[in-house]
């Protein structure tokens, strides 16, 4: 069980607690109303896939605690630090302390804590009119960025954020993949996994937080927004799909197959065909000492963690939004979230549960992609990104 210690900090009443509540303890937004402040240090050991453990030390923001952060505890609260989240309140009546405040807590870092990686979020960006937002925020983020040059911090992360749109769990994603060992060996095999489905796009959410820890996009010839159709699917409306060619080279690392009938590509046990895989849908992976791609399979360029100006660029973390609003829900009906899948004339959405401590999004626009095989794909690559996503952390 690896532990890893997060600072949450900023001024008294920036919304630490709120969004620590509503990404860890599952709140609503209307519900952190009845947050009361934070008085002095209060420590949470939130799990984050599986045995990861976030050591989260949320700290009050009034001056006396400052006083004693950067004095007689400063030690305390500064040494072994892995992350670093100071929040800013975009509507604050004293910047000027606050960007004080900032100044100890980065000294006090990089005295104690030098390896730490450093967020800073502009927070309750709600309040600001929205045609004025973009402009204030990179107003906000180049100030910033001018103060930790000053002293002497170059590399940081900026994010606008409400507790009332999806820039929250954006912000948080980008925040706890950075405490993710293997990340890269997942996001290959991501790849591969996009590609062998003949996705337009596969994306890894945490189970408990929803929030997002990979994604894959294959880039095709039409672009589209599957994406984007699932979320206006929630509104009851039609979502575009994504429409292209598929590419002819292979790829390395899962076995797969290209069905002769219709192109759907999946994995594939060792010596059997398409047609007897769907027939017995119970079939697992193979083992790794036999993994290689068919070079037949279907493929494309992967783009990572890059967004096609077709999509949306928030289209992740709504859809984090949406579908953690309804596991709460189905959990106040007594009832436990499997999946759910959203389909219309332009493309199908595919959520499931994954490995143990993931859920995994398919998004199909390919009007040749049946149902059976995307559901066998996710049904049989369970077992190998067990592998990629462990229950304990070294």
């Amino acid at each position: 069980m690896a532990k890893k210690k997060v600072l949450l900090m900023g001024k008294a009443h920036s919304g630490k607690t709120s969004m620590r509540s509503i990404i860890f303890a599952n709140y609503l937004a209307r519900d952190t109303m009845r947050l009361s402040p934070t008085l002095d240090v209060e420590h949470h050991h939130v799990r984050f896939l599986g045995d990861l453990v976030l050591n989260l030390w949320d700290c009050g923001g009034q001056d006396a605690f400052y006083e004693s952060y950067f004095e007689r505890d400063r030690e305390t609260i500064f040494r072994s630090v892995e992350l670093l989240i100071y929040v800013f309140d975009i509507e604050s009546d004293c910047p000027e302390k606050d960007f004080d405040h900032f100044a100890g807590v980065l000294e006090a870092i990089e005295e104690n804590s030098p390896e730490a990686r450093i967020f800073v979020l502009v927070h309750k960006m709600d309040l600001v009119a929205e045609e004025e937002r973009e402009m204030i925020l990179e107003d906000r983020r180049r100030l910033i960025e001018e103060f930790c040059a000053s002293c002497g911090v170059h590399n940081f992360q900026c994010f606008g954020t409400s507790i009332w749109d999806e820039t929250l769990y954006k912000a948080w994603s980008e925040i706890v993949t950075n405490l993710i060992p293997n990340i890269g060996v997942l996001e290959s095999h991501l790849d591969d996994f996009c590609r062998i489905c003949d996705a337009d796009e596969v994306v890894l959410f945490e189970r408990a937080t929803f929030l997002v820890i990979s994604h894959a996009q294959l880039k095709k010839g039409g672009g589209g927004d599957g994406p984007d159709g699932l979320l206006e699917a929630d509104r009851a409306a039609t979502g575009e799909g994504t429409g292209g060619e598929d590419g002819d080279d292979g790829g390395g690392g899962i076995d797969a197959v290209e069905s002769e009938d219709n192109g759907d590509a999946g994995y594939l046990p060792e010596g059997m065909t398409a047609d007897e895989s769907v027939a017995q849908s119970s079939v697992h992976p193979t083992s790794s000492s036999g993994n290689s791609l068919n070079q037949q399979a279907k493929s494309g360029t992967i783009v990572q963690r890059k967004n096609s100006p077709h999509f949306d660029a928030h289209r992740f973390e709504k859809i984090s939004n949406i579908v953690k609003q309804f596991k709460l829900s189905c959990g106040k009906a007594q009832s436990q979230f499997q999946g759910m899948e959203v389909r219309n004339s332009r493309f199908c959405a595919f959520i499931d549960a994954f490995t143990a401590n993931t859920y995994i999004m398919v998004i199909i626009s390919q009007p040749g992609v049946h149902t059976a095989a995307t559901t066998l794909n996710i049904k049989n690559a369970r077992e190998h990104f067990e592998r990629f996503i462990p229950r304990s952390w070294m």
